[in-house]
């Protein structure tokens, strides 16, 4: 049956609500920085927000304004989170291989490999026992570090004889991998396709330094923004960045003469990290970026927007 006119524009009149109901404005705690933005999830000390461009940014729960804090204690709230953290996602391997799961934290680990017996171990677990999609991503593990010609089960078996039973060891950097029983299986990032791979190694660099340094709230914090930037990512494509880290480090504004202006930046090419969202103060948004660049070597600017002043 299609729909009346009227129907029609009803249907999209609610469809254009709900749109602008996914979205409110956050404020900060002193009432000059405003962002309207959509929640994507939240824990107990930032949230993740996405803006109407699809970047993501992620702000400390505490420079938020009481309102917001509020917000975030209710059951929309806390609806909104536990949707975003529930779904499952599909990524892409360099071979085509779709993977369903969730990724839920960076991973620094070993796989032994050993033929005993006539069966294939693997960390002395059976690989004819393990999941259907571990047991194709195995060949190509070892075809990577061995430059095997092909990286099949037939390949992988003809190699494990050439090892005589010795068991071979090899460090896998990459992502935890949540199949949907709740397994977890460590997936190197050389396997993801090179536009996944990417971004999902921007916040590599940084959860490394914190794990040999122990910093384990830091820890906690890069598993956090690396299952948020998944989960956002699922359910909107267009999402092309890992989140920015949110600096409000608001500076008193000369009447007339400065404003204060909002200034994403990216890494540069070939460099690791997070981008970040500056507010600085500038008379206009090139003074304001210069200032940003200064402060920040090794990024370069995206987009600019005035937010005081």
């Amino acid at each position: 049956m299609k729909p009346t006119p009227i129907l029609a524009a009803m249907l999209m009149v609610a469809a254009f609500a709900s749109a602008v109901e996914a979205a409110r404005t956050w404020t900060d705690a002193t009432g000059r920085y405003t962002l309207d933005a959509e929640l994507i999830t939240f824990n107990d000390r930032s949230v993740v927000l996405k803006r109407a461009d699809h970047e993501l940014v992620a702000i400390p729960i505490e420079q938020l304004s009481d309102a917001d804090r509020a917000y975030l204690e209710s059951n929309e709230a806390a609806d909104v989170a536990r949707k975003s953290s529930d779904g499952e996602q599909t990524w892409t391997l360099r071979d085509g291989t779709k993977l369903v799961g969730r990724l839920v934290d960076y991973a620094r680990g070993n796989m032994t490999i050993q033929r005993r017996r006539g069966n294939i171990y693997v960390n002395d677990r059976r690989l004819a026992n393990l999941p259907e999609f571990y047991q194709l991503l195995v060949p190509q593990i070892v075809a990577h570090f061995e430059q095997l010609q092909r990286a099949d089960g037939q390949s992988l078996e003809t190699w494990l004889v050439r090892q005589r039973g010795a068991s071979r060891t090899f460090n896998l950097d990459g992502v935890v991998f949540e199949t949907a029983n709740g397994d977890e299986y460590t997936v190197p990032f050389f396997l993801f396709s090179d536009d996944d791979q990417q971004i999902i190694k921007s916040g590599w660099d940084e959860w490394l330094a914190a794990r040999n340094g122990d910093q384990f709230d830091s820890l906690a914090d890069h598993a956090f923004m690396l299952r948020s930037w998944a989960a956002a990512r699922e359910r909107d494509a267009k999402v092309q960045h890992q989140i920015g880290l949110m600096q409000l480090k608001l500076q008193a504004v000369e009447a007339g003469l400065t404003s204060l202006w909002e200034v994403t930046l990216f890494p540069a090419a070939g460099r690791g990290g997070r981008p970040q969202w500056v507010v600085v103060p500038g008379r206009d948004s090139r003074q304001a970026t210069a200032a940003a660049l200064q402060q920040h070597p090794g990024f370069v600017a995206g987009p600019v927007r005035r937010v005081a002043g």
